[in-house]
């Protein structure tokens, strides 16, 4: 299973699934992510990786100054506690409308791991419709 469901404590802290803090060291970097509605957590290495891309280009194009401000001005060191908890700040949960108490999904997209409230998951489900709808033909991805 890639998606999991975990619900934020009143101090902005939510459980890590335990098969996700098997595969990592302890530290997650969240950030927002590229899609509205989301987060995205990946390892120190896979950030400092993305964070060299963007800082490789210059800053006159608009695109890479947002870049620079939502991606890497929004990223947060996030490290396990003893229980196994991130503590995500309050102005990345409010970036994708989650308060204390909500619950929210991890989903493990294998490169990242993207985290949403459960009810924005549940109604993107309803509103995106499934694959069968879509015309994934330019991507030639064999045995699907």
């Amino acid at each position: 299973m890639a998606r999991y469901t975990h619900t934020v404590d009143t101090k902005g802290r939510v459980i890590v699934p335990a098969k996700l803090r098997e595969k990592l060291d302890g530290t997650l970097i969240v950030t927002q992510g590229i899609d509205a509605g989301y987060l995205t957590a990946y390892t120190p290495a896979q950030f400092d990786a993305i964070k060299e891309q963007i800082l490789n280009h210059s800053s006159t194009g608009y695109e890479i100054r947002k870049l620079k401000r939502d991606v890497l001005g929004s990223s947060t060191v996030c490290d396990f506690d003893g229980q196994g908890r991130i503590s995500v700040p309050a102005f990345l949960w409010q970036h994708i409308g989650v308060e204390p108490g909500e619950a929210i999904c991890f989903i493990d997209v294998f490169d990242k791991i993207e985290i949403c409230s459960q009810a924005f998951f549940e109604a993107s489900l309803e509103r995106e419709g499934s694959l069968a709808e879509m015309d994934l033909s330019g991507y030639d991805i064999r045995g699907l």
